[in-house]
């Protein structure tokens, strides 16, 4: 209790200056007989009540006379005959006991000895009337781990009084730091930390400064309830520098937590400084509360993983907020719905700034897209933009998100959704994809649409094609360009003999599985077959299709590995066989074409005809109902290849593996004399595309030629030379189309990368490669598998239908590009 006592008489010195003689001899009895005295009374005297912790004995002629109450000052009369009860019921009511145990409760998180917290500081007042331990005393209990030198470049974190952790002073970075842990690690983090090694030549004031350098800042272990806390200390001893008296300066010593910025030279109250250590585990003198970039991460977490805007508002997350940060502002619902479109917009211009400085063209894909939930009364629009950047990567990126088609005489959804009151003029398909082109700058750009049925017979789409061909923004007059999605066409064709397949084989997949799930043993038998089996189970939301493939091959692998089961009759096994051999085919294909990897379009080719192929085997079936069934399955998917064995061809024949040889060689099998027609209209569609190709690459911005370079009224003209050299300019560039289809094939192996192939093959043939560059990227689905195979296909979560169009296209865009 001996520093709250020197505390109290050195904070009041005004106290001392009465003019009463005999009321200052009581006072410098009870600061000199009280400092030296308290513990002879406290032990010797007769009375030993444990009172006097609370109280200060004022002494006069020897005698304690008064009790001064250490919270409040009150003086109150201490003779021998009153005894200590008086003393008792004032503690009970003191005003300055509460505040005092407040304060306490307040710094018990980093205990230290503060002095002159509230009073005036006077340079007056000399050191060791302030302190009674030498400086020399206190760096004798400095313990031997604040010794290292690593202690200068790292502050100390004490909880309960002891060391645990140590403080980075260039990054910040907390790394443990108790007594059995040594300090090798902090010397391994200065070695390797970015932000020391970038700082070099700046000074950092050590945590733990040696006491032996006056001019510096002294740093020691404040004794406060028995355990030794770090502690700072200014600067003792201060000359000034604008006049010649050499006299030091003397100034207190204030005591502050390590952890904490020194005070400012106006000495401000060391209390408005004092934080919690909860509150203070990074350097908040240096750190401020970001709140944009923190909406900005929380509008990210919001789109990436599809939660409602309303969560910012949900009362367990404000708490946690709070708790993590009581300087952090909380948002409401339209202010986050604020801070995710201004992201958006922020990822939409850099990605902007990209396209624009790419040469390539863009393929685009238009998928249909609903809310998650009940029968959706309404459809939107999805844009993705397909494209290889000059260093050879594939990327895909959706582009817009809007307004297809919504039905208006919904009242209930008219109130409650704002994307109802979207205007005709925004929405529908040439809406949505020309607003696109035109936002992203893409008419100069623009390669093929690949969409899905309902977008592919609007008319709109239609329209659309024919403003871009008037416009000359498509190449080869948009021969390349309406692209049919594969993994839509084949589900039309499965969904038009829905019947027959049911028809077929529903039957004897229904009297199988509820056999094998009669008892408990059929199923744990039936179970482990299906566990045997390396094929992925649908979902509950699946095609009818695919959960229907999925029946029959467990059917027929349970047929497989336990032979001498009796299923069911052998042609019903072969009917359920051929079945299940289409749709096998059709779930591999779209599982390729629509995988998320963004497969090139040489591998289209190869994985359509293993469609054809098995259409042709099972339409010549001895089962006459199959075979009838298959060849109107044949039917449709003649029609699909009759619209785009253009684009499918040609991308083979950029693949240096296969080039046009293949392709003959396909074709005359298949078509026989008819081949003929095809493999001409693929030359001649060929030739085309690179005869506009080298324009393109000769005058790539509709450059002026060289013999505008001068006057007009020059004389001499050279038309007809300028008219030569590109004429032979021509025929070389056609001698490398020739070239690349007379050059041997490049041997077939598993690694091969035809993005690879073609990047270094670019000077050989530059033309080329740039066709490469914009073919190899045109998708044949718009959609990924995961969304190929639902029955809904792409959704959004249904708290997001309620938004604007605006908000649901900036977190569905976002979201896209954070993947």
């Amino acid at each position: 209790m001996e520093h709250p006592i020197i505390q109290q008489v050195m904070e009041h010195p005004e106290e001392h200056d009465d003019d009463d003689e005999e009321d200052n001899s009581i006072r410098a009895e009870a600061a000199f007989e009280g400092v030296h005295s308290h513990s002879t009374f406290r032990y010797k005297h007769k009375k030993r009540s444990k009172v006097w912790e609370e109280y200060k004995p004022i002494f006069l002629n020897g005698k304690v006379q008064f009790a001064e109450c250490l919270y409040c000052r009150s003086r109150m009369s201490c003779k021998d005959s009153n005894g200590t009860s008086h003393l008792w019921r004032h503690q009970k009511i003191c005003p300055g006991k509460e505040d005092a145990a407040r304060r306490r409760l307040k710094d018990s998180y980093f205990p230290c000895v503060l002095v002159n917290e509230d009073g005036p500081v006077t340079p007056g007042d000399p050191v060791n009337q302030i302190i009674s331990e030498t400086l020399d005393d206190i760096n004798s209990v400095i313990p031997s781990r604040f010794k290292s030198k690593v202690w200068k470049e790292f502050s100390p974190i004490y909880v309960e009084g002891k060391l645990q952790a140590a403080d980075c002073v260039h990054c910040h970075k907390r790394l443990s730091a108790n007594k059995f842990g040594g300090r090798s690690h902090l010397s391994r983090h200065l070695q390797t930390c970015q932000a020391r090694s970038g700082q070099k030549g700046v000074f950092y004031p050590s945590s733990l400064p040696g006491l032996k350098s006056r001019g510096q800042d002294e740093l020691s272990p404040a004794l406060t309830n028995g355990k030794v806390q770090t502690a700072e200390y200014n600067n003792k001893l201060l000359r000034s520098s604008s006049s010649g008296d050499n006299s030091p300066i003397v100034r207190p010593i204030q005591v502050v937590p390590a952890h904490q910025p020194l005070p400012s030279p106006d000495f401000p109250s060391l209390k408005k400084q004092r934080t919690s250590f909860m509150t203070t585990t990074t350097d908040i003198g240096t750190r401020k509360v970001d709140q944009e970039t923190a909406y900005e991460d929380l509008a990210r977490m919001i789109a990436l993983h599809g939660y409602p805007l309303s969560i910012v508002e949900h009362e367990e997350m404000r708490r946690f907020v709070k708790n993590l940060n009581p300087m952090f502002n909380t948002v409401s619902h339209n202010d986050m719905e604020g801070h995710c479109c201004a992201l958006f917009m922020k990822e939409k211009a850099n990605l902007k700034d990209k396209l624009t400085l790419s040469s390539q063209r863009i393929s685009l894909s238009a998928s249909i897209w609903t809310p998650d939930g009940a029968e959706p009364e309404v459809n939107y629009l999805c844009l993705t933009a397909h494209f290889i950047d000059k260093d050879w990567k594939v990327h895909r990126m959706i582009i817009k998100f809007g307004m297809f088609r919504s039905s208006p005489t919904n009242v209930e959804r008219m109130i409650h959704c704002k994307e109802a009151c979207v205007p005709e003029s925004e929405s529908g398909a040439y809406n949505v994809i020309w607003d696109a082109i035109r936002d992203w700058n893409l008419d100069q750009k623009l390669l093929s649409l690949t969409s899905v049925g309902e977008v592919r017979d609007d008319a709109s789409t239609s329209k659309l094609k024919e403003t871009l061909v008037e416009k000359k923004y498509l190449p080869i007059r948009g021969k390349l360009y309406n692209i049919a999605c594969v993994d839509d066409i084949l589900n039309s064709i499965v969904s038009e003999v829905q019947q027959n397949i049911i028809h077929l084989v529903s039957n004897m997949v229904m009297e199988f599985f509820g056999a094998r799930t009669s008892s408990s043993l059929n199923q744990e038998q039936l179970v482990e077959v299906i566990s045997q089996m390396s094929l992925k189970c649908p979902k509950e939301d699946a095609k009818w299709w695919h959960k229907f493939y999925f029946r029959l091959e467990v059917l027929l692998h349970f047929k497989k590995s336990l032979p001498f089961e009796e299923v069911t009759s052998p042609e019903d096994i072969r009917v359920a066989e051929s079945i299940c051999k289409i749709l096998r085919t059709f779930y591999r294909v779209i599982e390729v074409i629509s995988s998320p990897n963004s497969p090139t379009a040489n591998m289209y080719f190869n994985e359509i005809w293993k469609v054809r192929t098995v259409l042709q085997e099972e339409a010549s079936n001895e089962h006459g109902e199959l075979a009838t069934m298959v060849t109107e399955m044949q039917e449709m998917f003649n029609q699909y290849w009759q619209n785009s064995y253009l684009w499918l061809c040609i991308s083979v024949i950029l693949d240096p593996r296969f080039k046009i040889s293949f392709i003959e060689f396909r074709l005359k099998r298949a078509f026989g004399l008819k081949s003929a027609s095809y493999l001409s209209d693929i030359r001649e569609t060929l030739q085309e595309l690179f005869h506009e190709y080298c324009s393109s690459v000769d005058h790539p911005n509709g450059g002026a030629t060289s013999t505008e370079a001068f006057d007009a009224d020059d004389n001499d003209s050279f038309d007809d030379w300028d008219q030569h050299l590109n004429e032979q300019a021509s025929s070389q560039k056609s001698t490398e189309l020739e070239n690349y289809l007379e050059d041997g094939l490049v041997p077939r192996k598993d690694d091969f990368d035809i993005l690879n192939w073609w990047m270094c093959h670019t000077m050989k043939y530059p033309t080329l490669a740039a066709i490469a560059q914009d073919i190899l990227a045109m998708p044949a689905s718009a959609v990924q598998s995961e969304a190929a195979f639902t029955s809904s296909g792409p959704v959004i979560p249904k708290h997001h239908s309620t938004l604007s169009i605006k908000t649901i296209e900036a977190l569905v865009c976002t979201r896209d590009w954070m993947r």
